[in-house]
């Protein structure tokens, strides 16, 4: 009799807390991101789905303290929101509130990773890669989106607004230099659905990813600069094993060129023996040459830096230099 009674109490509570499982979950549920992901942008697509029976508001904070509210509507079941990042761990919390009170929160932790960074390149076990287009969730969003790729090969919108990628995604060029495929809206000129030798494990986990290396898919625009540099003699890392994206945003950037960070402090951060001490040599006066933070003369209106002296990607000299000989480099801003 009293095993009988233990089972009718187990049995009571199993209900009662799936019960309250499934309250607690009606109230919203994060679609995207998930609870640990890797992130290589510096934006996040959050997709919650929340319904006006049960939450009034869904609040998104970030740990910048920048605050996003989705006001909730009885005609509406998915919200779409893009989150700024940092580098390394950011925790996004989510509220979700009724009547002023909170009745739910969860918090999502996202790491973006630096390609240039050491200390920001390789996050802690707990992250893992997350891709969002796959059948389930596209299916979510046609309701509200047309997730069919719209761009014809080659050919630029001339309303970038009418982009399929647009809407969704419209802040991955929100720097002041973006590149020609991002812009104008070719999206699937470089996420077209391949892998290279290094991302191997993400192949037919997204229909959008990108090869690495993806030097082939540069060269397939950039084709006089493979011709040029495959006969030069000196070669630097990123661009012989084809990792443009390594110094290059493919999207945007602050940065000239594309650059994921301005010449100098982008080459520093892998040659971190160039930030101090005398480089390159001492002038007549016996003085440290500069590098950084006076004009170039060379360029007109541009910051010396390693890029005034040193090509970043091909030379015929050692050292990657500009010119053949030392007179030749030197007379580039020491004119006659």
């Amino acid at each position: 009799m009293k095993s009988y009674m233990y089972i009718k109490i187990a049995l009571f509570i199993a209900l009662f807390s799936i019960a309250l499982f499934a309250q607690e979950t009606a109230v919203f549920r994060v679609v995207n991101p998930s609870f640990a992901q890797i992130s290589q942008e510096s934006i996040a697509s959050f997709v919650v789905e929340a319904h006006s029976a049960s939450v009034d508001s869904v609040v998104i904070v970030s740990d910048a303290n920048e605050t996003f509210t989705i006001e909730v509507n009885p005609k509406r079941s998915h919200y779409c929101k893009s989150i700024n990042l940092h580098f390394g761990q950011n925790s996004i919390k989510v509220v979700g509130y009724k009547k002023g009170a909170v009745v739910k929160e969860e918090t999502r932790d996202i790491f973006l990773v630096s390609k240039v960074d050491k200390e920001h390149r390789y996050p802690p076990q707990k992250y893992a890669k997350n891709y969002f287009h796959d059948e389930k969730n596209e299916k979510i969003c046609s309701k509200c989106h047309d997730m069919s790729v719209n761009e014809v090969k080659d050919v630029a919108f001339l309303d970038i607004k009418k982009s399929n990628c647009y809407e969704c995604h419209k802040n991955i060029n929100k720097e002041k230099h973006s590149h020609a495929p991002s812009i104008n809206w070719l999206c699937t000129s470089c996420h077209n659905g391949k892998v290279g030798i290094y991302n191997q494990a993400d192949e037919n986990r997204t229909k959008y990813s990108v090869p690495d290396p993806i030097g082939d898919v540069c060269f397939s625009c950039h084709k006089k600069n493979q011709e040029q540099w495959s006969a030069k003699r000196f070669h630097h890392e990123p661009a012989e094993s084809g990792r443009c994206n390594k110094c290059h945003n493919a999207h945007s950037s602050s940065s000239e060129f594309y650059l994921r960070k301005a010449a100098w402090e982008l080459c520093t951060t892998c040659h971190k023996d160039k930030i101090e001490g005398i480089h390159v040599v001492k002038t007549f006066g016996r003085a440290a040459h500069p590098t950084h933070n006076v004009k170039d003369p060379s360029r007109n209106g541009k910051e010396l830096s390693c890029i005034s002296c040193h090509n970043p990607h091909v030379s015929n000299a050692p050292s990657l230099l500009q010119s053949e000989t030392v007179m030749g480099l030197c007379s580039r801003c020491h004119k006659k």
